[in-house]
């Protein structure tokens, strides 16, 4: 400190023993030390960065900006004359002048909007227009923020991960300081099949199944729910099932076989996205907007969703009287918040979300990056590249490791982020599910089967073939 008292380590130094006072208080001092040891892997990986392939980043930029250039001759035919799309001035002129519809008012800033919710909101009134804006918009968004991102000077993509960038202990990520990258946890599908291992390596992505559901699931409890994963059921199809009263099996994944908002998707979807939706108190008519389908509709499936799971609203009602004693919650993990806005819906909906995913966010975090950064005798072979919530991507060189060695690193992995959740009494597992490939995107990565007597040479000739496999298709 004596050689080296620059203002922030100064500040530092003056405000930590009051930090570490607070959060003893609060009896947070474990949560502040475990992600403070987060720093170390974070950096780590943000000097790694990921390899892109820039050359199909190039060309994938310019196929978007041919399309950008038709969807705006077909928005100018369909309005008859040139607009910009992008201008909020031209849009409300069109719609709520020119076409005569009664203007949308932002939730949040209480003004005339053409936002993203508005036009959704048009395109299902059969506005072709809003649509085509719509895809303008994404098509500018993913030109824009991914296919033409800064990448460093050695063609790596590199985000700043910031620790303590949500209350949840969820990680969030932008471009640096810099302004070199982007938010990497955000990435679309789109983008993903351009990053591309190291030479010599394999990618690998270690997802943790369903982890938010299977948390409500059992600190609810909801029998139902718990059930359906701990017999194997597929719970999106049970979901579906006890929305639309029908056996199981009579549960179509075909696309189409729901009458459901346009009649374009399956049973199943709406189960799917019903589990992913309805757990934190989604109303029925903001289930409608974000699914673009009728309130009525919306109505019904937020009804028969808690019919099917009672056990959601009774955990919400644990959670407003844990509020109620004290404006603090807990979860499984020891982290404590303390919720100090203003008491009613929007405090309670953030509530009913903070355990799930704080519980998500120290697994992923505590027993998966940690766990593989700190614990090289076993992990050594594992390369962490980075971080998605409740994800991890990592990629093994298999010239430095025997395949042997990377599938033992494997297994020790899956058997850390496989740790049991205690909560009140009873335990359960959320599943770690591992795919393995030399691009990122979900089209070319394969699973990895681990049996629960897997061992590592067995495993380690699964992995030899799909590399196999690989690199007879895989090209630069």
């Amino acid at each position: 400190f004596y050689r080296y008292n620059a203002k922030d380590s100064a500040v530092c130094l003056e405000a930590w023993p009051i930090i570490e006072q607070e959060a003893e208080k609060q009896g947070n001092l474990d949560t502040v030390q475990q992600q403070t040891r987060l720093i170390e892997p974070l950096v780590y990986m943000h000097t790694r960065g990921m390899r892109v392939d820039k050359q199909g980043l190039e060309e994938a930029s310019a196929r978007a900006e041919e399309r950008l250039g038709t969807l705006s001759e077909e928005l100018n035919r369909l309005v008859g004359y040139e607009i910009n799309a992008n201008s909020t001035k031209q849009l409300q002129k069109l719609f709520y002048i020119d076409r005569g519809e009664k203007p949308y008012i932002s939730r949040k800033t209480g003004s005339i909007t053409v936002d993203g919710d508005a036009l959704k909101r048009l395109a299902r009134k059969g506005y072709k227009e809003a649509s085509v804006v719509l895809e303008i918009r994404h098509w500018t968004k993913l030109k824009s923020t991914y296919l033409d991102v800064v990448l460093d000077k050695d063609n790596r993509l590199r985000c700043a991960f910031n620790p303590v960038g949500t209350t949840s202990g969820r990680l969030s990520s932008s471009e640096d300081i810099f302004g070199v990258g982007t938010n990497t946890q955000n990435l679309p599908e789109e983008f993903k099949e351009f990053i591309i291992a190291d030479n010599d390596t394999v990618l690998f992505n270690v997802d943790l199944s369903q982890a938010e559901n299977r948390v409500v699931a059992y600190i609810s409890p909801e029998p139902a729910m718990i059930n359906a994963f701990e017999t194997g059921i597929d719970v999106h199809k049970q979901t579906a099932a006890l929305i639309f009263n029908k056996p199981i099996d009579q549960i179509s994944d075909e696309v189409g076989s729901s009458t459901i908002g346009n009649g374009s998707m399956s049973e199943r979807f709406w189960g799917k996205k019903s589990n992913h939706s309805l757990n934190y108190d989604l109303g029925y008519k903001s289930f409608a907007l974000v699914t673009e389908i009728p309130e009525a509709d919306a109505r019904f499936i937020v009804d028969r969703y808690h019919m099917a799971y009672p056990g959601v609203r009774q955990y919400h009602a644990w959670v407003r009287d844990r509020l109620g004693r004290g404006r603090m919650l807990e979860n499984p993990f020891g982290r404590r918040r303390t919720f100090s806005d203003r008491w009613g819906d929007q405090l309670f909906k953030e509530a009913y979300s903070w355990i799930p995913q704080s519980t998500v966010a120290d697994k992923i975090n505590r027993q998966g990056l940690l766990y593989a950064y700190y614990n090289q005798e076993q992990c050594a072979p594992i390369d962490i590249l980075n971080q998605v919530h409740d994800s991890i991507v990592f990629q093994c060189n298999f010239v430095k490791h025997t395949w042997e060695e990377i599938a033992n690193a494997i297994l020790c992995l899956k058997k850390s982020l496989e740790t049991p959740i205690v909560w009140k009494g009873t335990s359960f597992v959320i599943p770690a599910e591992f795919e393995m490939g030399i691009r990122l995107s979900k089209k070319e990565l394969r699973k990895v089967k681990i049996n629960g007597d897997e061992n590592p040479t067995r495993l380690a000739g699964q992995l030899y073939d799909l590399y196999r496999a690989f690199r007879a298709s895989f090209s630069l």
